[in-house]
């Protein structure tokens, strides 16, 4: 449920990436009034390198990158390993519209947007679960919150094909709070923390 809190202690993965600066210990952050450098990341084309007739190295947009495999014009030998991150890009990109689609249109924009908010963990111990899943490069930090939270179960996000009435139906189960048969908790947050824990 979409909750007010004040001096909340949450949890959260943090890491530099190309797209994002690592958390600082003692930094104070202001969360939900710009997209989350996860979602800006999707302001940038996905796109791999060509090299032309006359030696010259160009990028070239993924799916066209992928025509130009297909139609025998360009050579990959780690073709698989590009198509699934194309599929991947896309896939999330879908699930990430969608997901807004539904909190704006039947929820009231209540919860904190997914495009705007910082995934948090209510305890230590599902930080941890979090950084063996998906961040081993990352470190936990400590956040002491203020503003507005709601814990969403994760395993009911878009993650490979489905019908689409599957996929929106799924969204709905997401943001009143519902859990599948084998809940992956996370918690979104919007509004203002500071980092008073780190490397944990």
């Amino acid at each position: 449920m979409v909750e007010r809190v004040s001096g909340l202690k949450l949890f959260h993965l943090t890491e530099t990436k190309p797209y994002k600066q690592a958390f600082a210990l003692g930094q104070v952050v202001k969360i939900g009034e710009s997209d989350t450098p996860f979602f800006g990341f999707y302001e940038g084309s996905r796109t791999y390198p060509v090299t032309d007739p006359n030696g010259i190295t160009i990028p070239m947009r993924a799916l066209e990158f992928l025509k130009q495999v297909e139609a025998g014009h360009v050579t990959c030998p780690n073709l698989p390993t590009i198509a699934v991150e194309v599929a991947k890009h896309y896939v999330m990109l879908c699930r990430e519209l969608i997901m807004e689609d539904i909190r704006l249109s039947e929820f009231n924009g209540e919860p904190p947007s997914r495009q705007r908010c910082l995934y948090t963990c209510e305890s230590l111990e599902q930080a941890r679960y979090w950084k063996q899943l998906v961040g081993m490069g990352s470190t936990v930090c400590e956040l002491t919150c203020t503003g507005t939270i709601h814990r969403v179960d994760a395993s009911l996000l878009l993650g490979d094909s489905e019908p689409l009435s599957v996929t929106r139906d799924r969204a709905r189960r997401y943001w009143r709070g519902d859990a599948a048969d084998s809940p992956q908790w996370e918690t979104l947050f919007v509004g203002v923390a500071e980092v008073t824990g780190f490397g944990l």
